[in-house]
């Protein structure tokens, strides 16, 4: 087998060959599962990562899902992975990653006809802004130049080191800077977005951009609105599809003498007088992880899998009523013969050029009002959610001339209360879906332009990725009691357990969701000490920000 893509499953391989010893495992293969294993791997540690699907890469994931030679991601689209070391110190671009990062990078459509598109070029999104508010353009330009381009190494390290409490995080942040910072932090996000700017389009536009990220409007959540304007002109498309992380991440594990177990369910870690020894799969084999085990699913199934009984029943009960997200995402997914058209591009024509569309809402009221309904398990009145065409920037996703695009509007898991509605109204839904995604770009009505299409619900992301229960794509709510060090709960927030040689290395630790890789790189530091294996590579400081800087 190659070398370049060692991939193993166990299944046809005889019992003397899968009774195999490695000095550690990863349970899950998820981006954040293969990361923390690459790094492992290559610090010389033997290092296997088990994987339930028959493919790795959790969210990560591109299938053909609507018609054959048309592929959709599944989960993630917007990356902001090469903002982060983890490309660079893995040298994943050698392994064949690479992003294409679109000019045009939001645009937020209004039923009117208007619309705000937000560029890589901070003035052009100063000038769209400044249509509806040159106050509020001046702000963005400030704001952007503070947390997007002063404060940028800043607001990295905050995803890429072991969090701080806000009693050991307050003396780090000196200066004007860093009290504008924490003063948002016990703000909700719409107060944040409402301190900020004035203009109720412009509001709607990064409420939005907020609610995107599976932030909920509750206090103690507007301290995502700085990191939201340092990452908000940088989203990259994975060329190839969002499986491409997953490949280049296995390639280097592959690399340094690793594996990657795939179409094995994990049943067990087992735990031998409190210390973690290896795993148990759901054929009946055992593998034995001699220094470490590492799981990159959620919090409550990890203390599941190696027993509540090894955390005292007072950790085990905390951390099984972790709470999922409040809204999960119903996604449309389209085979076209030819991209959306939005009868906004006539107001802005940049907004045919746009990575990331929103639509659906208009003003702030009805943004609340769809909240509202989603957290009582109905669909809003109108959907409103973002999507994407990513063959207009990579035309790989498609066959020649042709293209893929979503919409992925807020949606309750519960629907109806229960959430094996979502099979028997799917296809109800996808026509009312693809009815009020016309309404913005009406070619999407005409004969030819629609070659097929697949209703990806909520009940499909948790079939699919199974931390991501509840349909919680960011595998768990962001709110106050469950960020930062708090994630998953105080204390199990530094990514180790009060199990031996079990660590956490995925969403439901701190930063969370998204395709950052953060909480694998977090933790291979954090393993990486406890096992005295010398990093290789050269840590993110912890977040620090002095006046004189």
């Amino acid at each position: 087998m190659s070398r370049e893509r060692e991939v193993l499953d166990l299944s046809p391989f005889p019992r003397e060959i899968r009774m195999i010893e490695f000095d550690g495992l990863v349970v899950g293969g998820g981006h954040n599962g293969l990361t923390c294993a690459a790094y492992l791997a290559k610090a010389g540690l033997k290092v296997a990562v088990v994987e339930r699907n028959a493919v790795a890469g959790g969210g990560c994931s591109t299938e053909e899902l609507t018609l054959p030679g048309f592929r959709h991601n599944t989960h993630s689209n917007y990356h902001f992975l090469e903002e982060g070391p983890v490309p660079a110190d893995l040298e994943l671009a050698r392994h064949g990653l690479r992003y294409v990062y679109p000019e045009v990078q939001h645009a937020t459509l209004f039923r009117d006809g208007t619309a705000i598109t937000v560029h890589r070029d901070a003035e052009r999104t100063a000038d769209s802004i400044a249509r509806f508010s040159p106050a509020d353009a001046r702000t963005w330009l400030e704001m952007y130049a503070e947390y997007g381009e002063r404060a940028r190494d800043l607001m990295t390290s905050f995803l890429y080191s072991p969090p701080l409490t806000p009693a050991e995080l307050a003396p780090r942040l000196r200066g004007e800077l860093g009290r504008d910072l924490l003063s948002y932090a016990p703000l909700t996000i719409h107060e944040a977005v409402e301190r900020a700017f004035g203009h109720e389009r412009v509001q709607v536009m990064f409420k939005a951009f907020l609610h995107i990220m599976s932030l909920e409007n509750v206090p103690g959540t507007g301290g995502f609105l700085p990191r939201l304007l340092s990452r908000a002109a940088r989203l990259g498309l994975p060329v190839g599809g969002a499986v491409s992380v997953a490949r280049a991440l296995e390639s280097v594990i592959a690399e340094n003498g690793g594996t990657v177990i795939t179409g094995r369910a994990v049943e067990r870690v087992l735990v031998d007088d409190g210390r973690a020894t290896g795993v148990l799969l759901d054929n009946g084999e055992r593998i034995a992880a001699r220094r470490f085990v590492a799981s990159a699913v959620d919090a409550p199934q990890t203390v599941r899998l190696a027993g509540p009984e090894n955390f005292g029943a007072d950790l085990a009960a905390k951390v099984e009523a972790y709470a999922w997200a409040r809204h999960s995402l119903v996604t449309l997914h389209l085979a076209l013969g030819e991209p959306p058209r939005y009868s906004a591009a006539e107001y802005d024509p940049d907004v045919d050029r746009a990575f990331l569309v929103v639509l659906g809402a208009d003003d702030s009221g009805e943004m609340e009002r769809g909240f509202d309904a989603i957290h009582r398990g109905e669909l809003p009145e109108r959907l409103a959610g973002n999507g994407a065409t990513p063959t207009l920037f990579d035309p790989s996703y498609a066959p020649p001339g042709k293209h893929v695009s979503f919409w992925w509007p807020w949606a309750p898991y519960d629907l109806g209360g229960d959430p094996a509605n979502w099979d028997a109204m799917g296809e109800e839904i996808g026509r009312r879906m693809l009815a009020e995604w016309a309404e913005f770009a009406p070619n999407l009505r005409q004969d030819g332009t629609v070659l097929g299409s697949r209703l990806f619900s909520p009940l499909d992301i948790e079939r699919h990725c199974v931390n991501m229960v509840r349909g919680s794509h960011h595998v768990g709510a962001y709110e106050p009691s469950q960020l930062g060090a708090n994630r998953p709960v105080p204390e199990l927030g530094r990514y180790a357990t009060p199990v031996t040689g079990l660590f956490l290395c995925g969403a439901s630790s701190h930063p969370g969701g998204s395709v950052s890789a953060a909480p694998g790189y977090n933790a291979a530091g954090v393993i990486a000490e406890a096992v005295g294996v010398e990093p290789w590579w050269t840590p993110v400081p912890a977040p620090s920000w002095d006046a004189a800087l």
